[in-house]
């Protein structure tokens, strides 16, 4: 019998999925949203069309073990062909316990839930399916795989703030985050690109989430997330980088508790925050030309964007290219654009027309001096990978 691979991605009210077989080619993805209030499920194939719909009521809600045991049904009960071989799930932090994916057992389960203050908003969904499944499919091999593996190449001051040290010994450093996209960026650079894949490069992972990597022969040099996914250039609905004093002004002159600053950094910053109309930057841009706000939080956003770019040309030593992609990266050639136009006294120059050019991936002028690409992210692929490397 054929064998599939489930890839999880576990959220505090959602838990989207992705289906492989072990050829690689994805067969199913879909989404279980709002499980918190009346979750809704739907499922679709290879080309995008919806094969499946399920709706449970609010009486229902938080229910993670009804909605993953329906999952798990609807699997078998589809894909009849097929046995399910393991699971992937993406695991957001791994401290500096992992640097590479693991097969699931009680010691990894208790190793990531020491994890837990490291990204407290993050880790506990991803434990609860992991343990969920656990419960139900004791036999089924699960594989973690971790957002900041990728980055445990970075050394010395990439790694460190300007705290007392003894902080940074026990555990308070850049982590990094975003890592099983930026994997697969490096490996599709040297399967499609090798002439640059070696050399001095910054990826661009722009999407709700947003962060930017320094590579070098493949590997991370410097990251702009940090001990958590906070820092760096703005999100959707997170500041990225902030001056502290900030959020000690809301606690000294506002009233801020400790819970409302972290739903001020979670939640009500970012380019929502800026924009006062909404933390989608599709949204942001559909309104560029006609709400000030949008223009106000996408002006920044590129700005920001270009900033870190040059700020991590130092750690490298030089730039030879810039990938972008995830959400807005690869699908917004404006976004592109804007930030490409900020670089431009580095020698950095767009072929405007390949930039339009939905797919076009080889995206810089010929005289730019630097390489410019918008490649799509894989990092479901990258999970099947390495689930189906561990789940022998």
């Amino acid at each position: 019998m054929k064998e599939i691979i489930l890839v999880v991605n576990a959220g505090s009210s959602s838990l989207k999925f992705k289906i492989f077989d072990l050829n690689s080619e994805a067969i199913a993805s879909g989404q279980v949203e709002g499980i918190d209030q009346a979750p809704s499920f739907k499922a679709k194939d290879a080309q995008g069309q919806v094969i499946a719909e399920h709706q449970w009521s609010e009486a229902e809600a938080h229910n993670h073990a009804l909605v993953l045991g329906y999952l798990i049904d609807w699997i078998t009960e589809t894909f009849k062909e097929y046995t399910l071989k393991a699971c992937g799930h993406r695991v957001v932090h791994g401290g500096t316990l992992f640097d590479s994916s693991v097969l699931i057992d009680e010691k990894v389960i208790a190793d990531i839930e020491s994890l837990i203050p490291l990204a407290p908003l993050h880790q506990p969904h991803n434990l609860r399916v992991i343990k969920l499944m656990r419960e139900k499919y004791p036999t089924l091999p699960q594989v973690a795989v971790f957002d900041t593996a990728f980055h445990q190449s970075m050394q010395g001051n990439a790694t460190m703030y300007a705290i007392p040290y003894e902080l940074y010994t026990q555990g308070v450093r850049r982590y990094g985050m975003h890592g099983t996209s930026y994997a697969y960026i490096a490996q599709k650079l040297k399967e499609s690109y090798p002439e640059i894949a070696n050399k001095k490069i910054v990826i661009a992972h722009i999407g709700s989430g947003a962060s930017l990597c320094a590579i070098e022969n493949g590997k991370s040099v410097m990251t702009t997330m940090g001990f958590t996914a906070l820092d760096g250039v703005s999100m959707g609905t997170r500041p990225g980088g902030i001056d502290p004093g900030i959020l000690l002004y809301l606690m000294e002159n506002k009233g801020y508790g400790v819970d409302e600053i972290r739903d001020f950094v979670y939640y009500k910053c970012g380019v929502g925050g800026l924009s006062e109309l909404s933390s989608n930057f599709y949204t942001l841009e559909c309104n560029y030309e006609t709400h000030e706000g949008a223009k106000r939080a996408f002006d920044f956003m590129m700005f920001r964007v270009a900033e870190e770019i040059a700020r991590l040309s130092v750690s490298l030593g030089g730039l030879d290219a810039i990938v972008f992609t995830a959400g807005v990266g690869e699908n917004s050639s404006h976004f592109r654009e804007g930030v490409c136009a900020q670089l431009g006294y580095l020698g950095v120059r767009l072929d405007q027309a390949k930039n339009q050019q939905r797919g076009e991936e080889k995206i810089g002028a010929s005289d730019s001096s630097i390489g410019v690409y918008a490649i799509p992210t894989n990092e479901e692929l990258m999970i099947m990978l390495d689930t189906v490397r561990l789940a022998k």
